[in-house]
């Protein structure tokens, strides 16, 4: 979700890092979680415009499948080579894991989450 989601994935992972003394991949994890969240939800009501809208739950199980297995796979690759292997600090490595994954996480969004309904495009 662009800068937003950048300050609050990068701000969860300094929490559960630096602050609960997790493993940074341990808080990559729950960082990436937290700013699913606040994405779907930020997309629900602005990006996409669809909260109110029928379907709620099926976008939210869809967006973890696509937009979170994406994100979650290609930050903790990402974190492992560039805090794991190069040694950056881990809040520098953030922004450039969060990078690799924005684009294709908006196709995901744009064409399987929150794809509008119509007479020739029904998803169950």
């Amino acid at each position: 979700m662009g800068v937003l989601g950048s300050v609050v994935q990068t701000f969860a992972l300094y929490v559960g890092r630096d602050l609960a003394g997790l493993h940074y991949l341990a808080a990559t994890v729950l960082a990436v979680e937290m700013t699913l969240a606040h994405n779907f939800a930020w997309h629900e009501h602005w990006t996409w415009n669809t909260a109110g809208t029928p379907g709620w739950p099926r976008r939210a199980w869809r967006y973890q499948l696509g937009t979170g297995t994406v994100a979650l796979l290609a930050n903790l690759f990402a974190m492992r080579l560039l805090v794991g292997q190069l040694g950056l600090q881990t809040l520098l490595a953030t922004p450039l894991a969060i990078a690799g994954s924005g684009g294709i996480n908006f196709l995901i969004g744009q064409f399987l989450v929150f794809r509008r309904r119509t007479e020739h495009n029904v998803i169950n």
